[in-house]
């Protein structure tokens, strides 16, 4: 089963050297919005968009499984997936959790708004650009 964590709650956790951090949106939004930053907190960060926008619609990226399956992850290690607002993490964190890893949905996800609180809300590291 998925385990649920905010990103608050993650900043606290114990140990994250060499766990994963997945972060699922789209290219727009990391441009827009910016990446959070794991390897701040020992993890290694990864960006691989779930789903894309063409022609004003959204796909499902037909490579997303595949993407994931190159990186080589260790299933020993923690998988934390994180989108905007924690359903795409939710989504993809299910999909890897069948195949034996260990994963976690950021729950409050990157960034909703100035008022909700998410890993940019909370001050969280960011990728500098």
């Amino acid at each position: 089963m998925v385990k649920q964590i905010t990103s608050f709650n993650l900043q606290n956790l114990k140990d994250l050297k060499g766990d994963y951090l997945i972060d699922v949106r789209t290219p727009e939004e990391w441009n827009i919005f910016g990446k959070p930053d794991g390897e701040a907190f020992g993890m290694k960060t990864y960006f691989v968009s779930y789903q894309f926008y063409k022609n004003n619609s959204v796909i499902l990226n037909p490579n997303f499984e595949k993407e994931i399956n190159n990186l080589n992850l260790e299933k020993s290690k923690k998988i934390f997936f994180i989108c905007r607002s924690g359903l795409r993490s939710e989504i993809t964190a299910n999909i890897f959790e069948r195949k034996g890893f260990n994963t976690y949905n950021v729950l409050d996800g990157f960034y909703v708004d100035n008022l909700t609180p998410s890993w940019k809300f909370n001050k969280l590291p960011i990728k500098k650009c």
